[in-house]
């Protein structure tokens, strides 16, 4: 009894059997927080408390059933009955039925009946597609039907078909096109088959090669490098790209293998070239790591390579027997000659180039990024200027046909070439000493000319020439393919001349190239000449710069044969109006100032810039009333007589200085006094030169070399290369000695000697004090770098100017001249009703 009461408590101290122990916990969290929410002990659970206030009870089930089922229910349904049921029922279906043994083997049997069926069946489909294919391409090959099967598909009677019996009979005898179609199947098939083998054994020889047996792969090296068969060699390159793949993979393991495809050369047989093509075209557009040593295999394949050795006669000996006597004849095998050798060599190589293009435009369409690398590849790879002519040559024509389907490396490939001529160009010797090697004679007359592939030639001067004549075949085929090409050509070969020509030394022929492509639009002409005048005018270039700009204003205006009057007459003015300036500051100098540190340093170069256009084509600016009309009112014995004495400069060539004198005397530019002084002045300068030769030397203007300024010359001086001459030639203009006597100057002199008259007629009868201001045209040039505002009244100081004590008397040979009236006042005077400026 004491025991039960003792079990009792325990058991309602811990919750009883129900665990009810939580119910009366007032410690626990949950309980606390119902607490502050607004529940009470004994309330239900919810939002208005109406829920349940008891916990759930647990009660112990006897039997086996599941929740939520009564034993009265249990009872009355008879679940465990049915369930024993159910089983019985699965063990006798278990008794009549197979085992499972014999279900897993009946199942395997079918899968593997299914898998052999749909095998087969796959293999009759391709086959038959290509038995198929083949079928319908003979069914449609209507040149296989017989007579009657023409005939009832063209609707011909029946009589026809008997006509053509005849024709059918002996058709039998040939081969039929079904069996030439069945052979074409099997030796293309032949030849997959035979690829699929090699291309097995490349990617069998790559795996082995990685796991460090390389047997197989030095085979494969070994075929590439020594195998002379054009089958061999084929195979090999239509096989690689199944395996590009494992080559991208591992390029470092494979870099021998890769460095032989790279080391292809083009001179090889059509076969072999195409599979290699299509070899590039896998490579360049399945890993971009193999387009830099594409664009570098073409360009290398640009070179030329050395011709084979001259062939020496093979001699055979070899027994014959003649009657009973047994006796060595000597019998040579026929070779072709050294010429026929070349030829085939020529062509060769032609056909090499050929491929070479072939397969780089096919790279540069695939890949148009590739274009950036070519150009570095280019510059890399050309010749040295100490290599033969044929090697330089070979290349640069290659290099230019690149640019036709290239356009992008267009102005960098101008402007290298240019660069590379200048290279040679400086080599070539120049002076005094070498007449026989640079006669200019020669081109006054095609009958003269020398031989070009004389030993007189130097071999410079010869490699230059052939290098120029390509260029110059290049602009005329690129002008004729496009008319407007000439602008392009134009921009990028004045770019080059900015930075390559321009300030090279005596430079002699490449800025000819700027002379020949600017003939061909005004346009250029007078860009050209606008930025030489700008630049020498400028005092913020150094004056290297300005120098050279001076040269290249004088000689280029000079020789220029299709520049017009007008833009000649533009030139002088544009020149003369800064001149004038500069003279106006020498006056207004103080005395005892040098004049050379008062006025612009390059005023004696400009000066005489202005004498050499004038000797060469001043008989064209006259032979007109205006044009002389302009010539005779720029003022020049203001010029020459100033301070600075341009004539006694060391700068100021003799030769010049003399030529343009004798122009300036022909034509009543200068006073006798004048001349007499100017004359003076010449002579004591040229103490090594007489004047007289001088002015005949002025064709070519080399410089003593005992003279103090050997950097004075004239660089479009006449061009002595003889192959490429025939494009400078029609656009050159030969210098004339000022003699009226000669017959090629008594025409324009006769008519220039009446606009003498006349103009000294009209200005004996202007004002002495006329202004030319309001004479003067506006400038269409900006005048920021080189003109100076306002105009110059400086030409009307000297008024003593044209005064003659007596009139001279001007005479052809014994032929007497008009008399001469004089002129008091002068004037620089540019038409109104002339277009002035560039």
């Amino acid at each position: 009894m004491a025991a039960n009461v003792v079990d009792e408590n325990v058991m309602v101290q811990v919750g009883g059997l129900q665990n009810k122990a939580w119910a009366s916990d007032t410690s626990k969290f949950g309980y606390k927080m119902l607490m502050k929410m607004g529940w009470k002990a004994g309330a239900g659970i919810g939002k208005d408390l109406q829920g349940t206030s008891t916990h759930v009870v647990v009660q112990k089930r006897s039997d086996n059933l599941g929740l939520g089922c009564s034993l009265k229910q249990a009872e009355v349904t008879g679940w465990s009955s049915t369930s024993g049921n159910f089983a019985d029922v699965l063990s006798s279906l278990k008794a009549y039925g197979p085992t499972t043994s014999d279900v897993k083997k009946s199942k395997k049997e079918k899968k593997s009946k299914k898998e052999k069926k749909a095998k087969k069946e796959k293999k009759e489909s391709t086959i038959s597609r290509r038995v198929l294919f083949a079928k319908r391409v003979r069914n449609k090959n209507a040149s296989s039907y017989d007579a009657k099967d023409m005939a009832a598909i063209l609707g011909e009677a029946s009589s026809t078909i008997t006509s053509s019996s005849t024709s059918s009979e002996t058709s039998e005898n040939e081969t039929s096109p079904q069996e030439n179609a069945s052979s074409d199947d099997e030796e293309e098939k032949k030849l997959l088959d035979e690829l699929a083998s090699v291309a097995g054994l490349i990617e069998n020889a790559l795996d082995f090669k990685l796991k460090g047996n390389a047997t197989n792969y030095s085979l494969i090296l070994s075929k590439f490098e020594k195998s002379t068969d054009d089958k061999e060699r084929s195979q090999l390159f239509l096989a690689l790209p199944r395996a590009i793949t494992k080559l991208t993979m591992n390029m470092d393991a494979y870099r021998d293998l890769i460095h032989q495809i790279f080391s292809f050369d083009f001179m090889a047989s059509p076969v072999v070239v195409d599979a290699y093509i299509r070899l590039l075209t896998h490579l360049v557009t399945a890993q971009t790591a193999f387009v830099q040593p594409t664009i570098k295999m073409l360009v290398r394949n640009f070179s030329r390579i050395a011709p084979p050795a001259q062939p020496v006669a093979k001699v055979v000996n070899r027994m014959t027997t003649m009657g009973t006597q047994i006796r060595a004849v000597v019998s040579s095998t026929p070779v072709l000659s050294v010429e026929e050798i070349l030829a085939q060599f020529e062509a060769q190589l032609q056909q090499r180039y050929e491929n070479v293009h072939k397969a780089f435009e096919i790279v540069l369409r695939l890949v148009p990024a590739s274009i950036h690398m070519v150009f570095e590849c280019v510059c890399d790879f050309f010749p040295h200027k100490r290599l033969e002519t044929s090697f330089q040559l070979a290349y640069l024509n290659n290099v230019l046909k690149l640019t036709t389907y290239a356009k992008g490396l267009q102005e960098r490939v101008l402007g290298l070439l240019v660069e590379k001529l200048v290279a040679i160009d400086v080599e070539i010797k120049l002076d005094n000493t070498e007449e026989d090697v640079f006669t200019m004679d020669d081109f006054l007359d095609d009958d003269c000319c020398v031989d070009p592939e004389s030993d007189m030639i130097d071999e410079n001067a010869d490699k230059l020439d052939h290098l120029m004549l390509a260029v110059f075949t290049y602009f005329e085929q690129e002008i004729a393919r496009d008319g407007n090409a000439h602008i392009a050509l134009f921009n990028y070969l004045l770019k080059s001349f900015d930075q390559a020509v321009l300030n090279t030394h005596r430079s002699k022929y490449p800025q000819f190239l700027l002379f020949f492509i600017a003939k061909l639009a005004q346009e250029h002409q007078e860009l050209f000449l606008s930025q030489l005048i700008s630049v020498s005018l400028d005092s913020k270039f150094p004056p290297v710069t300005r120098h050279s700009c001076a040269s290249y204003l004088a000689s280029y205006v000079a020789r220029a044969k299709y520049l017009p009057v007008m833009t000649v007459k533009h030139t002088l003015f544009h020149v003369l109006r800064w001149i004038h300036a500069q003279v106006d500051i020498l006056e207004q100098a103080e005395p005892g100032a040098i004049p050379s540190t008062v006025c612009d340093p390059l005023t004696t170069e400009l000066i005489q810039t202005a004498c050499y256009i004038v000797c060469f084509r001043g008989m064209d600016l006259c032979a007109s009333e205006t044009g002389y009309s302009f010539v005779r009112s720029l003022g020049w014995q203001r010029i020459l007589t100033c301070p600075l004495m341009p004539f006694r400069q060391p700068g100021f060539q003799p030769s010049v200085a003399s030529e343009f004198i004798s122009v300036a005397e022909l034509l009543l530019l200068l006073p006798d006094e004048c001349i007499e002084q100017l004359l003076t002045w010449i002579s004591i300068t040229s103490t090594t030169k007489n004047v007289s030769s001088s002015a005949m030397n002025l064709e070519r203007s080399v410089v003593d070399k005992d003279s103090p300024d050997r950097s004075c010359f004239f660089p479009f001086d006449p061009y002595l290369l003889r192959r490429s001459f025939k494009f400078i030639g029609p656009l050159y203009l030969f210098w004339k000695h000022a003699d009226p006597s000669w017959s090629g100057n008594s025409e324009t002199f006769h008519l220039i000697q009446t606009y003498m008259l006349s103009y000294d007629v009209e200005d004996g009868s202007e004002d002495e004090n006329a202004s030319m201001v309001g004479s003067l045209a506006p400038s269409s040039v900006s005048s920021a770098s080189f003109m100076r505002g306002g105009s110059y009244t400086g030409s009307e100081a000297d008024t003593d100017f044209y005064q003659r004590d007596i009139a001279r008397s001007l005479s052809i040979g014994e032929e007497p001249l008009v008399e001469i009236a004089t002129k008091e006042t002068i004037r620089m005077i540019y038409h109104d009703e002339e277009e002035f400026g560039f």
